[in-house]
């Protein structure tokens, strides 16, 4: 190579090596301009608890959204004939496998509910005539808050996802995922939640339209949301109660009850600890069960008045150990509760290890105060989710070991 060559290769080297260290110096000097960032508002809900606007409606498609499956073209609304099997004296086969969501169906003639085979909704008579409430398909579906009067419902799935549905209009619309623990008022005009924020602070109870829209706190929970239990009483007047009474003495709980305009109602003094309501069609009667040491801590039934003038007057004890959530009202002087057969001792502390214990079935005139075993030496079944029919002629139920649902003559 020559000298002049060596010469220009020279040159283009260091104009190369000049210009990459001239950006390098404009660049730090000079840094190119970034987009500005916008914040994100995140609502103060420390005062006045905002509206919720209007909810996210939609109608039903065939595209699958959040906890839903597409509805099948090929499987129209369909009445499904009753199994007729009789497995046990007075008891009848409904539906063989697991029937989820059971609750009084909107006419009171008897009952609906979820089957997570299929991934519909039911509604089943006091016969056990099956039929559909719809072709919408929904999986993974974790609870269901029924509404009273009418086939709607809000829908809670696994994956956390909040929907409401109107079986007769098809309506859907898709609830904030921070709202738990729904109930219905008794005209189905308004439900009852907890918002639960993330912070202590914004954390409240609130009432909204069934759609979430014209949501409104009723009362700031705090660190006490545990503590607070949704429950609209047939009443209207109450929509929650909690534990947070002030200590009394022994084993008893101070139980005050909350409604939407800050009202001071009477509290009730449970003589016991695991307090569960269960009010009267009515709400001027409330039936309870709290477990005590007296009783080997065995859940028991009380009975008192459930109006918020006399919440707790006339208490006495039904003589049954048993939960409140598994006996029903028939009317007001009528209940059938289905009593765990041995039951044991400190049950009351650990339900859950006894939840699938074979119930006998007890008619109780409350009237009286008597309690008059009705079912044959052979029932065996762990009654769940127990509902009576209209006319009182049957109670249908789920039995807990295997899901599925049966009914029972009454008369």
């Amino acid at each position: 190579m020559s000298d002049r060559t060596k010469k220009i290769l020279f040159a283009i080297v260091f104009i190369l090596i000049s210009l990459g260290m001239g950006y390098v110096v404009y660049w730090m000097l000079f840094p190119p301009t970034k987009a500005p960032i916008t914040a994100v508002n995140t609502p103060d809900l420390t005062g006045t608890f905002p509206t919720a606007g209007q909810g996210s409606t939609s109608t039903v498609t065939t595209a699958p959204q959040p906890g839903i499956l597409p509805p099948s073209a090929t499987v129209p609304t369909v009445t499904i004939p009753a199994a007729q099997a009789t497995l046990q004296t007075g008891t009848n086969l409904i539906r063989l496998g697991i029937t989820q969501a059971v609750s009084p169906s909107a006419d009171k003639n008897g009952a609906r509910f979820y089957n997570p085979e299929d991934g519909r909704f039911y509604k089943t008579t006091k016969d056990g005539t099956i039929t559909s409430l719809g072709d919408k398909q929904f999986y993974n579906v974790d609870k269901v808050s029924w509404a009273n009067t009418k086939d709607n419902a809000i829908i809670t799935t696994g994956d956390g996802s909040k929907l409401y549905y109107n079986f007769d209009t098809k309506q859907q619309v898709t609830l904030p995922s921070h709202w738990d623990e729904f109930q219905f008022s008794p005209s189905d005009n308004q439900v009852a939640a907890k918002s639960l924020g993330t912070d202590e602070f914004n954390r409240f109870l609130i009432v909204s339209n069934p759609d979430g829209t014209e949501a409104h706190a009723v009362q700031d929970l705090g660190n006490n949301a545990d503590k607070v239990h949704v429950a609209w009483t047939p009443s209207s007047q109450v929509v929650a109660w909690t534990t947070t009474g002030d200590p009394v003495g022994g084993n008893q709980q101070q139980i005050l009850f909350v409604g939407q305009h800050q009202e001071n109602f009477n509290s009730l003094i449970a003589p016991g600890q695991g307090f569960l309501p269960n009010w009267s069609p009515s709400g001027n009667r409330l039936l309870f069960s709290v477990w005590m040491p007296e009783d080997g801590n065995k859940p028991s039934i009380w009975l008192s008045a459930g109006d918020t003038t006399n919440m707790g007057a006339n208490r006495k004890k039904l003589g049954l150990n048993t939960w409140a959530d598994k006996c029903t009202w028939a009317d007001e002087n009528e209940i059938i509760c289905a009593v765990p057969q041995n039951l044991p001792d400190n049950s009351g502390l650990m339900r859950s290890e006894f939840d699938k214990l074979p119930d006998d079935v007890y008619r109780v005139d409350l009237t009286t105060g008597s309690a008059t075993k009705i079912n044959s030496a052979d029932q065996n079944y762990s009654i769940k989710s127990p509902v009576i029919s209209g006319d009182k002629s049957k109670l249908l139920f789920t039995d807990a070991q295997s899901g599925s649902l049966y009914s029972y003559d009454l008369k």
